[in-house]
């Protein structure tokens, strides 16, 4: 069976409430779930970068959902491909968290810190996908 593979980045369009990113995991790992989408999203208070992975069309149907929702601003799409095994097999959503979110750790959940992303990367993670996201940390710890 093929993947399809897409990661993207964009800004939040304002600062998100508290609670408010819980309910948008919620809410995207019921339907993720629904449409056999699985992936990762990292999130350092203002900054998104997601991997999304699964069916082509519902890949793209996901991403056509974020790009029309209005919290997004300059959404880019910086990996399209296809695989022959999906990267977070089981993961209706995983999430990266910036410090200072009140987001319990579990679920699925973990801080966005170097050493919690590497650990909780599955091991089979092509290189280059495990390099886009401890890139994003980097830029994130820098800003």
């Amino acid at each position: 069976m093929t993947v399809s593979r897409l990661v993207y980045i964009s800004r939040a369009r304002q600062p998100v409430a508290d609670g408010m990113v819980e309910a948008i995991l919620e809410t995207a790992r019921t339907k993720n779930a629904e449409r056999n989408v699985t992936g990762l999203l990292l999130f350092d208070g203002m900054n998104f970068m997601q991997l999304l992975e699964g069916p082509t069309y519902e890949v793209e149907a996901v991403f056509n959902a974020i790009i029309a929702d209005d919290r997004h601003s300059d959404v880019v799409r910086i990996v399209s491909e296809t695989g022959v095994q999906r990267q977070f097999p089981g993961w209706s959503m995983g999430y990266a968290f910036a410090p200072g979110d009140r987001l319990p750790e579990g679920k699925g959940w973990f801080p966005l810190t170097n050493g919690s992303l590497q650990a909780a990367l599955p091991s089979k993670v092509d290189p280059a996908v495990r390099m886009l996201f401890t890139s994003f940390l980097s830029v994130a710890r820098a800003a």
